[in-house]
């Protein structure tokens, strides 16, 4: 398999969930933040509210605009050599992990990709961990045992 590949279509509504997971974080903090403003008439925490619900507004405008954008660019590739993660195009990130220093492919699903019939897939080497964000389980299950037969490959062939 050495052409890029999108991720699911179905992975642009698990970043949107948990981009307004992330702005009702942000709420909750800036609902604290009021309440105890009025049990402690402390000024300083209605601004720090005030604060985390722009945060919140903020932060949730521009990752759900940036869905489509993330969706488009997010690409990943298997070749004999290595696991390639390419991502964005005005700030453009490669990473290219030899197939040689593969330690573990871990597949792992939380409620939200779940929801979405969707699992990531973590490749681990002995200095860092990369992942790809979410895939179909038989895509994530075929991605794990491509890439643990050739870094088992690459391991016979070294010795």
């Amino acid at each position: 398999m050495n052409e890029s590949n999108h991720l699911p279509k179905q992975i642009k509504t698990v970043w949107r969930i948990s981009a307004t997971i992330h702005a009702l974080i942000l709420v909750i903090i800036g609902i604290v933040g009021m309440v105890a403003h009025h049990f402690f008439d402390q000024q300083w925490l209605l601004y720090a509210a005030g604060f985390f619900f722009a945060a919140a507004v903020i932060d949730f405008i521009i990752e759900i605009a940036l869905v489509p954008y993330r969706y488009s660019f997010w690409l990943y590739t298997i070749t004999d050599d290595a696991v390639e993660l390419r991502s964005g195009f005005i700030f453009r990130e490669l990473v290219s992990i030899p197939i040689a220093r593969v330690q573990d492919v871990t597949l792992s699903a939380g409620p939200i990709l779940q929801s979405q019939k969707l699992q990531e897939v973590r490749v681990t080497t002995a200095s860092d961990s990369h992942t790809i964000d979410g895939v179909e389980p038989e895509v994530g299950e075929e991605l794990r045992k491509q890439i643990m037969k050739l870094a088992v490959e690459v391991g016979k062939n070294d010795v």
